[in-house]
């Protein structure tokens, strides 16, 4: 689904608009004039149905190159190894996460998750092996895209953003960091920490962006940044950002 010029959504579960499978995030992707560039997988459960969106926008599947993860939950990195394994596409992460997947499970919070019904008790995840580490502010130039990492930990420890410049577009793919209307999600996972994400809300912020593409629910295509305002006024008012709440049908 064209959201933007040279810019998709390819992957949206329960927590978005459907367009893919129940248990995926929000999954962006660029064209970027040498190569397809895609922003977290989705759970893994059917990307064979993210092919089909992006097969249907007129793109191919087989020319994503890279492939960033925000962070290591499951229903970002879920589908990067199936997704790693079909084409020629580079798995990028941050430091971190490359060493949460080399933890497994636990290091997701996967099995507590399971627990709670957020995945059924079938859900078989498949860790990625990362190709590559990205630098947190050390643009990636990939055709016409500059790609810069920025350290947004609160969701999870290893959360991180990307500000990703097109021409004269700034977009701030968000992952769990910040969602529309200044909402976090809070959850009883062991490296959530709501006053990181209260600090990872003034990183945000110092950067230069027009549109916002976060992880679930809704995206926009100009004034993003209204949203991370929105979450700076309440932690001004010595609150928390307000949190996202979450729909299990």
């Amino acid at each position: 689904m064209r959201i933007a010029e040279h810019v998709y959504l390819v992957a949206s579960g329960i927590q978005g608009c459907a367009l893919s499978e129940d248990l995926d995030c929000n999954c962006y992707l660029f064209d970027s004039d040498a190569g397809l560039v895609l922003f977290d997988t989705g759970a893994g459960r059917d990307v064979d149905r993210i092919r089909a969106v992006i097969e249907g926008d007129g793109l191919s599947f087989n020319d994503i190159t890279h492939v960033f993860l925000t962070h290591g939950h499951a229903d970002h990195s879920g589908g990067a190894a199936a997704i790693g394994a079909a084409g020629k596409a580079h798995i990028v992460c941050g430091a971190r996460t490359a060493d949460v997947f080399a933890m497994g499970e636990a290091g997701i919070s996967l099995d507590a998750a399971r627990n709670a019904g957020v995945y059924p008790a079938d859900y078989l995840y498949t860790a990625p092996v990362p190709d590559g580490i990205i630098d947190p502010g050390s643009p990636f130039e990939i055709g016409r895209l500059r790609v810069t990492a920025l350290p947004t930990p609160g969701h999870s420890a290893d959360h991180m953003s990307y500000l990703v410049r097109l021409a004269d577009t700034g977009f701030l793919v968000s992952g769990d960091a910040l969602f529309h209307s200044g909402r976090i999600i809070y959850q009883a996972t062991h490296d959530f920490d709501v006053a990181q994400s209260c600090e990872s809300m003034k990183t945000i912020a110092a950067q230069a962006f027009s549109s916002l593409l976060p992880g679930h629910g809704m995206f926009t295509v100009s004034a993003g940044k209204r949203h991370v305002y929105a979450a700076l006024a309440r932690i001004e008012a010595m609150s928390p950002p307000a949190p996202l709440q979450l729909v299990n049908l």
